[in-house]
């Protein structure tokens, strides 16, 4: 009987091995990418968050810049005292009296729902 050497089953086994450690580090490799490419995105969309918020805040800053104060005593329901209240409220033109909200301006000027309704629709009849 011939005897087989083991030297085929050595190269099978190191070939085998050297496929298996390929493998590995291609699987280590692009899990690794995979990672990256997450905090990429990640990192984009964080980008695309403040920029929004930049925008906002520039559109915000250009309305305070743009509202012209209004003498708040033309608005009929609004005197002196109440004007003061406005316009430490940062209320100062009658396009913001007319947009707020009516349980917000009673709670402003301490007065009841009804008048502070009559004062907000008075304010709509000056903006337009």
């Amino acid at each position: 009987m011939k005897k087989k050497p083991y030297s085929n089953f050595l190269i099978g086994f190191l070939i085998s091995g050297l496929v298996w450690l390929i493998f590995w580090y291609w699987q280590k490799s692009t899990s690794a990418e995979d990672g990256a490419l997450d905090l990429l995105d990640r990192l984009a969309a964080a980008e695309a968050r403040v920029q929004a918020a930049q925008a906002r805040l520039a559109q915000f800053q250009r309305q305070q810049v743009a509202v012209a104060p209004d003498d708040l005593t033309e608005i009929k329901g609004i005197g002196s005292v109440f004007a003061q209240r406005l316009q430490a409220a940062q209320v100062v033109a009658f396009a913001q009296v007319a947009d707020l909200a009516v349980e917000q301006l009673a709670e402003l000027l301490d007065i009841g729902p009804n008048r502070a309704a009559d004062i907000v629709g008075e304010a709509q009849k000056l903006v337009g």
